[in-house]
């Protein structure tokens, strides 16, 4: 999977906004710091595509799904407190084959 990364600017923590025309397979949306933890915010996943698709978002495992999305549909998470991944650990995106964005917003601490 080809994936597209930005990080619009945020006074606080982090954005990203990952989009891939042709996404299939395991892909880092955020990598790990060591020392340091990816605390989640909010996710939105968004499937461009004309069938449905399925996502994970993961860490060291699974964090959301593998959660089927119907056609050009979107599905949000917020979380309150946010979502914890383990020290040094990444945030992964894995998806079936298909247009895809991925919009995440936390914290590294």
């Amino acid at each position: 999977m080809a994936i597209t990364i930005t990080t619009p600017q945020a006074k606080q923590g982090f954005i990203i906004n990952a989009t891939s025309a042709d996404a299939s397979g395991t892909e880092t949306l955020l990598a790990g710091v060591i020392g340091k933890k990816i605390k989640v915010r909010h996710v939105t996943m968004n499937n461009l595509t004309a069938g449905a698709l399925s996502f994970t978002l993961s860490g060291a495992s699974a964090l959301i799904g593998p959660v089927s999305i119907g056609a050009n549909s979107s599905l949000q998470w917020d979380f309150n407190p946010m979502m914890e991944l383990t020290t040094a650990q990444a945030l992964e995106i894995t998806a079936d084959a298909g247009n895809i964005c991925t919009f995440v917003q936390g914290l590294i601490n």
